[in-house]
């Protein structure tokens, strides 16, 4: 078993700001050599495809200061301590796009870099959506833009859409579409 010999000596927090913690984990490896790993701590990430029509999805353009630009990504976010994914999902879904969905269908579930981040992201498709805004987060401007499915799909493969949870939910909505009734 490849994992049998990796033990976990410690784990201690350095830095935390608002729902992010920086730590540093220390492992024993097979080899016996002692290790410590930086881990950026994040948790549940969910993204959301909403069906505003049958063919046509929501996107939200925000400003990113990383990339220094806007970027346009489906309603997403981390969820709250001890909160359901779906339940987050419902959520941003309210807070980015402005709608509540009949019905949320998983994709699929990933680690978006699972050498350095904990983070796990959930991916949604939402049907049925009414109109039923929460206020968006404080640091949150937010533009709405109402595109064809195949417009996000292509947004996402020439790199129109750079965020890996919004671009990874389209191509696996393309992969695996959910059961639709």
């Amino acid at each position: 078993m490849v994992n049998a010999a990796w033990t976990r000596l410690s784990s201690a927090a350095l830095y935390t700001r608002g729902k992010l913690t920086l730590r540093e984990d220390a492992w024993r490896l097979p080899d016996g050599q002692e290790i410590v790993y930086p881990v950026l701590a994040v948790g549940v990430t969910v993204g959301v495809l909403p069906f505003v029509e049958p063919a046509r999805v929501l996107l939200v353009g925000q400003y990113r200061h990383l990339v220094g630009t806007i970027s346009w990504e489906l309603p997403g976010g981390g969820a709250q301590p001890g909160e359901d994914p779906r339940a987050a999902a419902q959520r941003e879904l309210r807070e980015e796009g402005g709608y509540r969905a009949e019905r949320l269908e998983l994709l699929t579930t990933f680690y978006p870099s699972n050498a350095y981040l904990d983070e796990i992201a959930y991916c949604y498709a939402a049907y049925g959506l009414t109109h039923d805004p929460l206020p968006a987060d404080e640091d949150e401007f937010l533009e709405r833009r109402v595109v064809s499915l195949e417009e996000a799909i292509r947004m996402a493969i020439e790199g129109d859409i750079t965020e890996s949870v919004s671009k990874l939910t389209l191509l696996q909505y393309v992969a695996r579409p959910p059961e639709r009734s």
